[in-house]
């Protein structure tokens, strides 16, 4: 096996490597993408072990090859929106295509540019516009970031996205579905993680069942607006933004989603039996 191909290698082969080239000592380290600092990692995805690290990217990686109409090494152009500190991009190593990334901390931007070589990394805004141009990936992957936005944010951000994916380009985006919830609402891990109150969480379960958006306001490291509605000082962005935790049922993302999108696939659970993955094209702007 050439360990050099990286993402051209078999899906199995790549995630494998991956997986086995974190391990302390491997041999095989050189062959896969580096590791952001333990401060970035867990500030992103509350891991501190690059082992860990490496296994949600290569989990990641087959998932969304699953769900991909094609393999993610045949797409021209990717956009990794909300790229973080490389979780998903360091997967792209060996790629022949252009690959971009794009964020909201100037520390996730930073990391990427400096140490990922073959990716694209540009600093975006908590409100669109964002730095691209129309119709400029083919493809365009988004993991963990609906699952956090206000209804408002949501569909800023999918205008935004649907213009800036080609005409026949694929987007394959995460939500918090019924899976999600319902893991939420029967395993105490997991809604301890949530880290809201109750009467907030169960209003949102109303909402979802009512077939509607539902967001819970988390008060954490990205949420700029305090409870009295002012400004807070040295959060990672400087703009007002609110962030916390949504939920999103299927029939509304069919329904709702459907204004700038064909909805190609649903795949309930397909990212760590947790988020969703969605299967998008954009729908022919006149």
């Amino acid at each position: 096996m050439d360990y050099s191909l990286g993402c051209q290698l078999s899906v199995a082969e790549w995630a494998q490597l991956n997986r086995i080239g974190a391990l302390p000592g491997s041999e095989l380290r050189k062959y896969i993408g580096p590791f952001p600092p333990a401060e970035l990692m867990q500030n992103t995805t509350g891991l501190t072990s690059e082992v860990d690290f490496a296994a949600h990217g290569a989990d990641f990686w087959v998932a969304l090859s699953e769900a991909a109409p094609k393999p993610l090494q045949d797409y021209s152009s990717v956009l990794d929106f909300g790229c973080g500190c490389g979780r998903l991009a360091r997967m792209f190593k060996g790629h022949t295509g252009r690959i971009v990334g794009c964020d909201i901390d100037r520390r996730h931007v930073e990391w990427c540019s400096a140490a990922l070589d073959y990716m694209e990394a540009k600093l975006s805004t908590v409100v669109p516009p964002i730095p691209f141009d129309a119709g400029e990936f083919e493809l365009i992957i988004s993991i963990s970031i609906f699952t956090h936005l206000t209804e408002r944010s949501q569909d800023q951000f999918l205008e935004a996205l649907a213009t800036v994916c080609r005409p026949d380009g694929v987007l394959l985006l995460t939500v918090h579905g019924a899976r999600a919830l319902t893991r939420a609402v029967n395993e105490p891990r997991i809604r301890a993680m949530i880290e809201v109150d109750e009467g907030r969480f169960q209003a949102a379960r109303e909402r979802f069942a009512q077939g509607q958006h539902a967001f819970i306001l988390q008060h954490g490291h990205l949420t700029t607006l305090g409870e009295d509605g002012v400004l807070a000082e040295g959060k990672a962005v400087s703009e007002p933004f609110e962030y916390g935790i949504t939920f999103v049922p299927e029939d509304y993302v069919r329904t709702h989603w459907s204004k700038w999108f064909e909805i190609v696939d649903y795949r309930e659970g397909a990212l760590h039996d947790f988020q969703d993955i969605v299967v998008l094209k954009p729908r022919q702007r006149a």
